[in-house]
């Protein structure tokens, strides 16, 4: 399957040692270059953000990614269904 928003290599390293709270699955925050950070982003297997919540597409571009990390929300989220999804699941 392909999906719209692959992580560049360097944030698919970081990811990598993000904490999921479901099979694959792993909240995180983005820190954007000029500052601005929006959380409730979900990655799936370390590669492709593929939801966030209060979205219905990316807010930014992946070229404006400084960072990402995960909070204690993230690592634990209360909130774990009803995100919208930016790929066909098929």
């Amino acid at each position: 399957m392909e999906f719209k928003y692959h992580l560049p290599e360097e944030l698919i390293e970081v990811a990598k040692h993000f904490k999921e709270f479901a099979n694959g699955g792993a909240q995180a925050t983005f820190k954007l270059k000029n500052g601005r950070k929006f959380g409730q982003g979900l990655i799936s297997n370390s590669t492709w953000i593929i939801a966030m919540r209060g979205h219905q597409d990316l807010p930014f571009e992946l070229e404006e990614i400084d960072s990402i990390y995960q909070t204690e929300e993230d690592k634990n989220p209360k909130e774990r269904g009803e995100w919208y999804y930016w790929d066909e699941w098929e």
